[in-house]
């Protein structure tokens, strides 16, 4: 008798776990558009004094894109699109200085503009400026500003994908 009750509240708990996840819009579906398959990155522009960005924001970029997409990175002439974009600033701020001032903690924040256009139609998909992300660094924990970069790629990386995603 006890088997039959245990059975019977499983089978409730399960039934109400399936019927909130399907109320709740969750789905598989990617939020890219359907008619773009495949995409070409160049090596971003970059109108800062700080040389070597482009390269680095580029490659975190493409990571990006091939983690969390399913859009193939091809050559240009393969590509459904092109990914055009622009290092406008790099901002170093310093957050906290100890009474010698020597820099405690700083923060990094890289400024991007972008344009994803369809390679069949010349049309923009997508046309954003000013895509910022800033990263802090702490000195002492032998953090540098070249560490904070990267990871300020990283989430302006992040922040591309999803400006590429399409609005709801």
């Amino acid at each position: 008798m006890k088997c039959k009750y245990t059975l019977c509240i499983v089978s409730v708990m399960l039934t109400l776990f399936c019927v909130s996840l399907a109320s709740c819009g969750y789905s598989s579906k990617s939020l890219l558009r359907t008619n773009v398959r495949s995409i070409y990155i160049p090596i971003f522009e970059n109108d800062t004094f700080r040389r070597g960005y482009e390269f680095e924001l580029t490659k975190a970029i493409r990571d990006q894109i091939l983690l969390r997409t399913r859009l193939d990175i091809v050559d240009k002439d393969e590509a459904d699109s092109i990914l055009f974009g622009k290092i406008t600033r790099v901002d170093e701020n310093v957050l906290i200085e100890d009474t010698r001032d020597n820099i405690v903690e700083s923060r990094v924040s890289v400024g991007i503009d972008i344009r994803w256009v369809d390679k069949r139609t010349g049309r923009a998909i997508v046309d954003r400026k000013n895509i910022t992300a800033p990263a802090e660094f702490i000195v002492r924990r032998f953090e540098t500003l070249d560490s904070a970069g990267e990871e300020s790629f990283v989430r302006v990386a992040q922040s591309i994908v999803a400006a590429m995603e399409e609005d709801w």
